[in-house]
């Protein structure tokens, strides 16, 4: 008795695994940790998830001295996933007979056997046997078991290779092609760091340059005689998105905040969730009985809801940021695969004049324009494609969740500031 290959087909299946039900969810990391222990040292699991009929989930542990590998699908597990319920059968295999027992469509401990010698074989099949509680027995004709099956193996496994062993530990090759992927990373990484250092050095210079030609002008006009020193110095605009963070910051502060509240509480359905740069909202309906009120929250007078405002904090404004052109950003719209809207809205209203100010007031229109947006999609804001992440002049005034009951959608609202044609 012991473990090893055999083969079904031309397939290669493990056989002799010693399985376990988990004692949790979390299968992998139960097989994993029970692999480890003192008596098992083993080198591979296979793992069976639970299912809705009550079945609970199993893992199978088996060893690199039984010659299986990662990826070779286990033969008892694959037949008990086939052929639900409680069975017992002994298969005659090229390298020798497989033994396999199933009781309450679980594999018992030690029913994951392999037998080179037949007799060994048909003797753990008449023990299992006169314990009972079987509904099927399937046997070689020769053995003349009384209403055994003799069907092959082959058609009660229909090529079933669902379970598979998987590695405890990764293997050396495994870690070498993780090191150099994080190493490639690291230097793209450094790559996109310099390169965005060398752009903002770069719109820094523009803009000094920019500031000292406009006070070359102002004080060439202040030199001239007449009339033209006489003209209305108009105030520059204030450059309104650069006071609000950056899109992706806003995004990842409302991801904070959000990790922040038990969304699932008993008793209670999310009715709505809302961010915007300054807090996190997010409102409960009472789904009726007892229901604990979600910790933090504020019951309304009714007692049927309740609400809790996260604040948003480290938020910090963008800085000098040079707007792009509205074909850039229509492009940019064009290619992002959700629903949504992108309008032209009202200018800003120009700078007023100063209290003591007389004469005609008529400066020229602001050198930039707005349009608003609206993006609706099923994935959560942080995962969307970068239609605006590295975007210039994109501002964005609120995050919304809504839940249908088929499905659940973001709606992303906000405003895109574009240099005047």
């Amino acid at each position: 008795m012991g473990s090893g290959i055999v083969t079904v087909g031309r397939r290669p299946y493990a056989s002799g695994l010693y399985w376990e039900n988990s004692p949790s969810g979390r299968i992998s990391q139960a097989a994993k940790e029970a692999a480890r222990q003192p008596g098992h040292q083993a080198d591979f699991y296979a793992v069976r998830v639970g299912n809705k009929a009550g079945r609970v989930p199993q893992f199978g542990l088996s060893h690199a001295a039984a010659e299986h590998s990662a990826g070779m699908p286990a033969l008892a597990a694959c037949l008990a996933n086939q052929q639900p319920g409680s069975w017992v059968g002994a298969f005659r295999l090229r390298e020798g007979t497989a033994v396999v027992v199933v009781r309450d469509d679980l594999i018992v401990p030690d029913g994951d056997q392999f037998f080179l010698d037949e007799t060994e074989a048909r003797d753990r099949l008449l023990q299992e046997m006169a314990l009972g509680g079987f509904q099927r027995v399937y046997a070689p004709e020769s053995w003349g078991i009384p209403g055994a099956d003799s069907m092959p193996i082959s058609l009660l496994l229909n090529d079933r290779v669902d379970i598979r062993l998987r590695p405890v530990a990764m293997s050396r090759r495994t870690l070498t092609y993780i090191g150099s992927a994080l190493f490639f990373l690291l230097i793209l990484l450094g790559a996109g760091w310099y390169v965005q250092q060398q752009n903002e050095k770069e719109e820094a210079e523009r803009l000094a340059r920019l500031q000292a030609f406009e006070q070359a002008k102002l004080q060439a006009q202040q030199m001239l005689p007449g009339s033209l020193s006489d003209q209305v110095q108009y105030p520059i605009p204030e450059r309104t998105w650069e006071k609000h963070p950056r899109p992706m910051d806003v995004i990842a502060a409302c991801r904070v905040a959000l990790s922040q509240v038990p969304l699932a509480v008993v008793g209670w359905n999310v009715s709505s969730v809302s961010c915007d740069q300054s807090a996190l909202s997010v409102a409960w309906t009472r789904s009726g009985g007892f229901a604990a009120v979600p910790p933090n929250a504020v019951v309304g007078d009714t007692g049927l809801s309740a609400t809790l405002s996260v604040p948003i904090s480290n938020l910090s404004p963008r800085g000098s940021e040079a707007l792009p052109d509205p074909d850039e950003t229509t492009a940019r719209y064009l290619r992002q695969d959700w629903p949504g809207t992108i309008a032209r809205v009202p200018d800003e209203p120009p700078p007023p004049p100063p209290p003591d100010f007389t004469g005609t007031w008529d400066p020229p229109p602001i050198p930039w324009v707005k349009r608003s947006f609206n993006l609706v999609t099923p994935a959560l804001p942080w995962t969307l494609p970068l239609f605006f992440g590295d975007l210039p002049g994109v501002v964005i005034t609120s995050l919304a969740y809504a839940s249908s009951g088929a499905s659940d959608t973001w709606t992303i609202d906000g405003e895109i500031y574009e240099n005047r044609r």
